[in-house]
């Protein structure tokens, strides 16, 4: 399926199905090495062994006895893993009786995790960038642990893995399900860490653009122009030393400016 929709094979009134995007991602998850399994879950603060993730059982869209169909369901080691994952559409709500979507599915779960003597993990997948406090705290500091995730954090990890080839088997099918995910817009900024700044040291003005030719000055006025009084830089920590402050200390700022707005050269 994934190399339908990368070949652009799938209709479009399916192609953004989250059902999908659930089978696509965690297929990779079930049949590749399960090392990624072990790995992504520490990433939610769940913590397996390798032989737990090896033994770990998947059941797609499994229904409960009041027709609730949470999209995965993953019970490895102690953990009773229920996942529910959306793209565009929300988590439907409460109506007239009946309760909203995740309360159904923890009621059930929460009953179905003590049949298996597992402890219950809710886990909310969903394609926003941050975590919206006013939908999801009502469910947290509960007898059981509700974690919420984005698409975009598995994205970042199997990227993560591909660039530093940490991945001996399964390359191809982990750059395909990374690839779905960038087409699909599921991959997030990753800050500047990787920018080489080796060669900074020989720009002579700005890193982005020159504040003194550009016709659009907008709000952002760049970097190296601007950056005069920046004395501590040999205080940050360790991560930023080693990527773009680095270098900053080698560079002659004599120009006194603003580094986002100046609102006497407006234009």
């Amino acid at each position: 399926m994934i190399i339908a929709e990368l070949q652009g094979k799938i209709p479009s009134k399916l192609d953004d199905k989250e059902d999908i995007l659930t089978s696509n991602v965690f297929s990779f998850f079930k049949y590749s090495n399960r090392e990624f399994l072990k790995e992504y879950l520490s990433k939610l603060g769940i913590s397996v062994s390798l032989e737990d993730a090896n033994n770990a059982v998947f059941h797609f869209w499994q229904s409960f006895e009041d027709k609730t169909e949470p999209d995965l369901i993953i019970i490895c080691g102690k953990y009773y893993l229920l996942f529910e994952a959306k793209l565009y559409s929300d988590f439907s709500p409460k109506t007239g009786n009946i309760n909203s979507q995740i309360e159904r599915e923890i009621f059930m779960g929460k009953m179905s995790a003590k049949n298996f003597n597992k402890e219950f993990v809710y886990i909310a997948l969903t394609a926003e960038y941050y975590k919206n406090m006013n939908k999801y705290t009502q469910y947290e500091n509960q007898d059981f642990i509700f974690i919420w995730t984005n698409w975009q954090l598995i994205a970042n990890y199997i990227n993560e893995k591909l660039e530093l080839n940490r991945i001996k088997s399964d390359y191809e099918f982990a750059l395909d399900l990374f690839t779905l995910l960038v087409k699909k817009n599921l991959r997030s900024f990753k800050g500047l860490r990787n920018l080489n700044y080796l060669e900074i040291n020989k720009l002579s003005n700005s890193v982005f653009y020159n504040v003194m030719t550009s016709k659009f000055k907008g709000e952002f006025f760049g970097f190296i122009e601007n950056l005069s009084g920046f004395k501590k830089v040999e205080n940050y920590n360790n991560f930023f030393k080693r990527t773009f402050f680095k270098s900053l200390d080698k560079i002659n700022i004599n120009n006194k400016q603003v580094i986002f707005y100046n609102e006497n050269r407006q234009q």
